[in-house]
């Protein structure tokens, strides 16, 4: 008979309750899955969706890459060029990457259980699922999350890697870290912040130590441990510098016969001899083309550059904000010794937040993803805190202190969710939402970009026409791979739907050939009242397209001076109901 105590009992317990936190952070992604997938394509495509999804596009079809600054890392170029050959393109598979990496996130906070109490790895969980920050911009098709996403689940690998010594978790560490370096350029202002965050530690360390010795002395003895543990791993260290550089020059390869760059992946693999310079393409090429383009600074001031970004941080981490202070302190100054993992990320994210607005070339605000993924962790610690307070005052009877706390539960309960369904769902596309960016489209035309795309199914010849200077390409053919000449830039977000529907667009300067021979589809700028220079608009072909149902949408959230954002969609009378019939009857 087992006795009811001991050391079995013990690990029994230990692994209920280890299965209990798993079973709970299960649900939070599950949740966090469905949140971020539900109506995924619903938001019309921000103008940087577009751009990159079109090349996107274009990849899946040509094969043709090379690395670009100005579209960021490969890594979503590429991933979604697979994505689009193999479920198609649309705004929903467009986004499905990203949602899928920021619903997974979640998972991430099981890497630090053994760091965390069970209460603040399942804070920890739903912080990373529900912040409106981090929801918003998974449901968006950019680099920022998967970049701080990866980040986050690298250090918890390294953690684990140290904490068990496995090499396994060095590894799965090493894969993050490259992938991460992939998405983005400020994956280098990663290991700066790491490395600051390390270096407040050790300081903290050896002010401890110094008790009963010299700080030069602890600092000596420590420095002599890492150099041993690091030469006891010097194989496993070796095997992941390798492993970072397979992964990243995979992705920055230059790809396709049409590449502006040498030699190709396919190139290299039927000619293994150019191996060494594909790496050197990879790498240093690379290199070259991100310090060209994105290593100027901000020209802005710091604090013109900081109030920019203080609004999305205020929207989406106001909560994240107050419990990561509240958790770094009571960690730090409370109990027997404040945890590592909870004052690294706290340096992390504080120097994310005060650094940031130095290195941005632009404050847009998805640059405050990198500071609140970081934060999440102390923030988590706090939270939780919160929490258990609140449970051990209804164990001792103290009905004021259970009301306070969960007074305060509830109100972050009510700001989270609220923020995060006003943001997300309700309000997407707002100019009063502070997580849009301006050049989001403040039009809701899914309705219109399904007409142009079943006409353009249906249609012979010429399925759309742009009209203006700021449309025009000399040659059509030239904008099927980048950079994107002429007015390419200008069609978004039109280009990418127009792209990914298969239709066949031609441009013009001139109203006469507008008036000849118009195809269902012609396209033009609105006439903006707030600019007074003048401009191809609209009001020049209208008396050519009487028979032709207008549309006034806008490529950007409004006007604003010369910057003109209403567009003119022209469509031929009952072309839409026409190729509804047609496309029924094919």
């Amino acid at each position: 008979m087992q006795p009811r105590f001991g050391p079995v009992a013990a690990a029994r317990r230990t692994v209920s309750r280890v299965g209990s936190v798993r079973v709970a952070v299960a649900g939070v992604v599950l949740l966090a899955l469905a949140a971020r997938l539900f109506a995924l394509g619903s938001r019309v495509a921000h103008q940087d969706e577009a751009r990159v999804a079109y090349w996107a596009y274009r990849y899946a079809e040509s094969g043709v890459y090379w690395y670009r600054p100005v579209v960021h890392g490969p890594f979503l170029t590429i991933v979604n060029g697979n994505v689009f050959a193999l479920l198609g393109a649309s705004d929903f598979t467009m986004r499905l990457v990203p949602a899928l990496v920021g619903g997974l996130l979640p998972l991430g906070a099981l890497l630090f259980r053994q760091r965390l109490r069970d209460s603040e790895t399942v804070a920890l969980a739903l912080l990373l699922a529900a912040n409106p920050l981090l929801l918003y911009f998974s449901r968006f098709y950019r680099n920022d999350l998967l970049l701080a996403g990866f980040m986050l689940v690298a250090v918890g690998f390294f953690v684990r890697a140290y904490d068990h010594r496995r090499p396994a978790y060095l590894y799965a560490g090493t894969a993050a870290f490259a992938l991460a370096v992939t998405t983005k350029e400020n994956a280098l202002v990663y290991p700066v912040c790491w490395f600051g965050a390390a270096a407040l530690l050790w300081d903290r360390r050896l002010l401890r130590e110094s008790d009963e010795t010299s700080a030069l002395s602890a600092a000596a003895d420590r420095v002599r441990r890492v150099a041993r543990g690091v030469w006891r791993w010097r194989i496993p260290f070796a095997v992941a510098v390798f492993e970072f550089f397979a992964v990243v020059v995979f992705f920055y390869a230059p790809r396709g016969a049409g590449a502006n760059a040498s030699p190709t992946l396919g190139g290299t693999l039927r000619d293994p001899t150019l191996l060494p310079a594909l790496v050197g393409e990879a790498t240093l090429g690379s290199w070259h083309e991100f310090t060209g383009k994105w290593v100027g600074g901000n020209d802005h001031s710091y604090l013109w550059t900081a109030k920019s970004l203080w609004p999305a941080l205020a929207e989406g981490g106001a909560v994240v904000l107050a419990f990561a202070a509240l958790g770094f302190l009571v960690d730090r100054y409370s109990g027997e010794s404040p945890r590592d993992v909870v004052g690294f990320a706290f340096f992390w994210g504080a120097s994310s937040l005060a650094g940031y607005p130095v290195i941005v070339d632009n404050p847009f605000p998805w640059e405050v993803v990198h500071v609140v993924v970081p934060l999440a962790i102390p923030a988590a610690v706090g939270l939780a805190l919160v929490a258990r307070l609140g449970a051990a005052s209804i164990a001792d009877g103290d009905g004021i202190s259970a009301a306070a706390a969960a007074v305060v539960l509830v109100l972050v309960v009510a700001q989270v969710g609220g923020t995060a369904v006003a943001t997300s769902y309700l309000h997407p596309q707002s100019d009063d939402n502070e997580l849009v960016q301006y050049a989001q489209s403040g039009s809701e035309m899914k309705p219109l970009l399904g007409d142009l795309r079943r006409i353009s199914n249906v249609n012979d010849g010429i399925d759309v026409l742009y009209y203006g200077a700021t449309f025009y390409a000399a040659d059509e053919r030239s904008l099927r791979t980048p950079p994107g000449t002429g007015g390419w830039f200008d069609r978004l977000p039109l280009a990418w739907y127009l792209e990914a529907a298969g239709a066949t667009t031609d441009s013009t300067t001139r109203p006469g050939i507008v008036g000849a021979d118009p195809p269902p589809v012609v396209v033009a700028l609105g006439n903006v009242e707030t600019c007074d220079e003048p401009y191809a608009n609209a009001s020049d072909i209208d008396h050519h397209l009487r028979d032709y149902e207008r549309h006034e949408v806008h490529r950007f959230l409004h006007d604003s001076g010369c910057h003109k954002s209403s567009l003119v969609v022209f469509v031929a009378e009952n072309a839409s109901e026409r190729a509804v019939a047609l496309d029924q009857n094919s």
